[in-house]
């Protein structure tokens, strides 16, 4: 068996889906580690005769010749990830790896030419996530996933495609491919393309017979014939000249010279089976190791490798029996491969970021190498652990930081089920907005630009039409959101050029930021699977990476078309639970004020009651929509610790009416205001400010002597109790609804944390049951001195759920 492996496809994986590493002269490694570690682990898996590397191009194909928009979406190559792929074409050979690379050709054609070259003699295995490739597929080469660890052959094709291999370049002609930006055929999605080919078998059959097509469809395929042919010659792999296969030897001592360069050790390990031990000093070292009185055994988990630690000493792990272990590092990726519950575990991931939420816990720096890391752990373990019931911690990470730990990793692995034909039609929307906004644009200033570039723009409107800059920056004349918008003020004339500019770049950012990113991040089964970082705030809130899924966008009918995207399993539905005003209710509870309570226990609006307050708005008398706007924002702004120098700025108003808003509301909250002051005396005599729940955050500055460094350590001091509180509640809600999911057996799961709400997946049938207990669950966590609400809602996606 010869296995084809597409370089770039297994490069980006590891860029964006494994944490940055480098060795200690800082030469990035992350990518070389997973990339070398994978193609180790498919040797072992699936005992090829061959392994063979193909690489795409630097410069330009044939196909950017044809298309000048090809791959024109996709962002850039980080510099960090292009040195690696580079170091990957020198270390590759020197593991008997063929690596090729081939000026003006795509990785697909290589891939094609070399699948030529061993078809008659040999099965083919290919690792690609290109659909282009899929053409190839036949009884003799399949596709593997090497992450499923599933082939997709013939059948397989079919299954996901509605269409043959061999019929893959005509479905992406009429379909398009948004990941290369081919166009296809406009209005001809996946399902009509497969019954077009069903039927006509070609894309030449199909314009052979326009006229047995329905007429609508029939004008579509008239208008976009010349796209669809380019698009089909795009997609249909290149023939090279001249292209032979050469079979090469490991060259042991070069290799191991280069990983020990690089400090790439585990792999070194893997390859030639020899265990570094740890020295504390010197570093590494084959003889000796680390001495430390009463060692105990750690299980570490580092840039997607587990490490045991026994007696100082570490070695790559597997293997293992879990149960023997109950201190770890990283637990929730240990878990998520061992699949173990533990009722007693001390994470030094978590307990290091508890004790100094601020540093985000102890983690490998950039330039460090995965050996003296660990030294680090090692030493800092027995210190940490220490100081986390010095602290009086210990009940915040047994009660809800170590468990939450399991519900998050769960959650990860399930993910949420995306359409991607819905993104994909969301995407080409876009696109043609965009691009007519730019023509628009363009149009007005007479001359072609890129509207992304800050310089160029700058010097379109400064310079072109001779408008006067409303701000300057390090980089240059300001064309930020805000100085837009002044400039759109000040220059009736242009206003409506403003306009257009910032609607390009809400529109685009919707597209590359949101869109593409997601499409990419769907996997096989359809669905998208987030990281949830614990230590990702110093408040205790979670955070969501790879890609983020608290951010989806939610307004305007742009974003409703993403959020629509996101979609239940058949059969199911998608349940929202959003807390109400949480962190304005924990602010009552914590302040006693009296006023805030009882708006709170009688249902009242908060943000209409402060509207009448600072606007001396009569009961009877309607509150303007504009009036309870900047309302809302004063009392978001109180949570904050917003200034009148902060609150002017973010309500548009002047310092003095700012001031005027803010002494009206502490005068009906007299508590609040005291509360608040109590807040920052606190922290400057015990240095720390505590949650509900007892989590503690330590404010540096609060007595510094420089006034604009004191103020903000005043404001984080303001914050942090009550948006950390919210998320406590928010944690523990999610850990007693699991539980409940658990304990009832319920046919559900819970898919998405943003904030304040939780959004599960659960069967119709059960649906108002659920809906009746979580929503109890969620209200009755705590016992505040106002009471906990929810608000509840159903839907088959998150558009109708959010709408």
């Amino acid at each position: 068996m010869i296995l084809i492996i597409d370089g770039h496809s297994i490069a980006y994986r590891a860029y964006y889906k494994t944490p940055p590493l480098s060795n200690s002269k800082g030469f990035p490694t992350g990518v070389i580690h997973t990339f070398l570690n994978t193609v180790i682990k498919l040797q072992n898996r699936l005992k090829p005769e061959h392994i063979i590397v193909a690489f795409d191009s630097k410069g330009e194909t044939e196909r950017h010749r044809k298309l000048e928009k090809y791959k024109a979406e996709r962002q850039p190559s980080p510099e960090d990830l292009i040195i690696q792929v580079e170091e990957l074409k020198n270390i590759l050979p020197l593991m008997g790896v063929p690596v090729y690379a081939i000026e003006g050709y795509e990785a697909d054609d290589i891939i094609y030419m070399l699948s030529q070259i061993f078809e008659k003699n040999n099965v083919i295995v290919i690792i690609t996530k290109d659909k282009d490739i899929l053409q190839l597929v036949n009884n003799k080469l399949k596709i593997y996933d090497d992450q499923k660890e599933e082939f997709i052959d013939i059948e397989g094709v079919f299954k996901k495609f509605g269409v043959y291999p061999e019929q893959i370049p005509d479905y992406l002609a009429l379909v398009g491919d948004a990941s290369d930006n081919i166009p296809g055929v406009k209005g001809i999605g996946p399902k009509l393309a497969s019954q077009l080919l069903n039927k006509y078998k070609t894309l030449d059959n199909i314009y052979s017979r326009l006229d047995e097509i329905n007429s609508s469809i029939r004008s579509k395929l008239e208008v976009d014939k010349n796209i669809a042919y380019l698009s089909l010659d795009l997609t249909r792999l290149k023939k090279i000249d001249g292209l032979e296969f050469k079979n090469i030897r490991m060259d042991e001592n070069e290799l191991k010279k280069k990983l020990n360069e690089l400090e790439l050790y585990t792999v070194y390990n893997r390859l030639f089976q020899e265990t570094y031990e740890i020295d504390k000093i010197n570093g590494i070292s084959k003889k000796d190791s680390l001495d430390i009185k009463n060692a105990f055994d750690i299980l570490v988990f580092i840039d997607g490798c587990v490490y045991e630690i026994k007696n100082g000493c570490s070695k790559n792990a597997d293997k293992i029996n879990i149960n023997n272990f109950k201190y770890f590092y990283d637990f929730k990726n240990i878990y998520k491969q061992f699949k173990l519950y533990l009722e007693e575990l001390y994470d030094l991931m978590i307990i290091s970021w508890l004790n100094d939420p601020d540093s985000k816990g102890l983690a490998k720096s950039r330039d460090e190498s995965i050996d003296s890391f660990i030294a680090k752990i090692i030493e800092r373990f027995p210190i940490e652990v220490e100081e986390l019931y010095k602290k009086g911690l210990y009940n915040v990470y047994n009660e809800i930081e170590k468990k939450i730990i399991y519900v998050l990793a769960d959650m990860e692995q399930i993910g949420i089920k995306v359409d991607k034909v819905k993104l994909q039609e969301a995407a080409e929307e876009m696109r043609e907005i965009r691009n007519s906004i730019e023509e628009e644009i363009v149009k007005y200033f007479g001359y072609s630009f890129n509207l992304n570039s800050p310089k160029q723009l700058s010097e379109a409107l400064f310079q072109k039409l001779h408008i006067k800059p409303v701000k300057k920056t390090k980089t240059g004349l300001s064309t930020s959101e805000d100085s837009l918008k002044e400039i759109g003020i000040l220059y009736i004339e242009h206003r409506e050029l403003i306009e257009k500019i910032l609607y390009y770049r809400e529109v685009n950012k919707l597209l590359t930021t949101y869109t593409t990113k997601l499409i990419e991040n769907i996997d096989e089964t359809g669905r998208i699977h987030t990281e949830y970082k614990q230590m990702g705030t110093a408040t205790g809130r979670l955070s969501s990476i790879n890609p983020n899924l608290q951010n989806i966008p939610q307004k305007g009918e742009l974003a409703k078309n993403i959020r629509a995207a996101f979609i239940s399993e058949d059969n199911c539905y998608l349940v929202s639970f959003d807390y109400s005003q949480i962190e304005l209710r924990v602010l009552a509870h914590l302040s006693a004020d009296d006023n805030l309570i009882n708006a709170f226990l009688n249902n009242l609006d908060i943000h209409d009651i402060t509207a009448r307050t600072i606007f001396n708005i009569e009961e009877g008398n309607n509150v303007p929509p504009a009036n309870r706007r900047i309302a809302k924002a004063v009392n978001f702004g109180i949570i904050y610790g917003l200034s009148p120098y902060g609150l002017s700025k973010e309500i548009g108003v002047t310092q003095r009416e700012a001031k005027l808003f803010i002494d009206k509301y502490f005068a009906k909250h007299p508590g609040v205001k005291k509360y608040l002051e109590s807040i920052k005396e606190k922290a400057k005599k015990t240095g720390y400010t505590e949650t509900i729940t007892g989590r503690k955050r330590y404010i540096k500055d609060i007595n510094s002597r420089n006034f604009s460094v004191k103020q903000r350590a005043e404001r984080i001091a303001i914050n942090a109790p009550l948006q950390g509180s919210a998320a406590d509640i928010i944690k523990i809600a999610m850990l007693k609804a699991t539980d409940y999911i658990k304990s009832e057996n319920i046919k559900g799961h819970l898919v998405l944390q943003i904030h304040d709400e939780l959004i599960f997946e659960v069967e119709k049938d059960i649906i108002y049951i659920f809906k009746e207990a979580v929503e109890k669950i969620m209200e009755n966590v705590v016992k505040l001195r106002v009471p906990l609400k929810v608000n509840v809602g159903f839907a088959e996606n998150l558009g109708e759920l959010k709408a």
